[in-house]
């Protein structure tokens, strides 16, 4: 009578934990949410005269700039001439120039969105460049 108690209570045992450890998958309602990639972007910045005609040769200026307006914070151009920024997160951004002596670029704000890229896969933010 103990043995068949004993076996008894070790198959009831066996079953309760066969079934307590079967994992049962239920994804979470914000795991799509949390799987998306953020998008980032490349911006090439060009010059214009204020007639309109591209800037070509050198000129003063001692760089851009480019700002995000939703966190405040500051890029510098990722390439060694100073036009590309590569790799920008999503978002409003505002572009521009650190003037030189008697020259200077009027910024532009611009929402970065896929539409824009060109083939190349860069965004061109054109800024007038002035002359005093």
């Amino acid at each position: 009578m103990r043995k068949t108690l004993i076996f008894t209570c070790l198959a009831v045992l066996f079953f309760a934990q066969a079934f307590a450890v079967t994992p049962v998958f239920k994804a979470p309602a914000n795991a799509t949410a949390s799987n998306k990639v953020a998008a980032t972007y490349n911006v090439r910045i060009a010059l214009v005269r204020t007639d309109g005609s591209p800037v070509t040769g050198s000129i003063g200026l001692r760089g851009f700039w480019a700002r995000n307006e939703a966190t405040g914070a500051y890029y510098d151009p990722t390439d060694r001439e100073g036009y590309e920024f590569e790799g920008l997160p999503a978002g409003t951004y505002t572009f521009g120039a650190y003037p030189g002596n008697w020259e200077g670029a009027v910024p532009q704000t611009v929402t970065l969105s896929s539409g824009q890229a060109g083939p190349d896969g860069f965004i061109t933010v054109t800024l007038v460049y002035w002359v005093e």
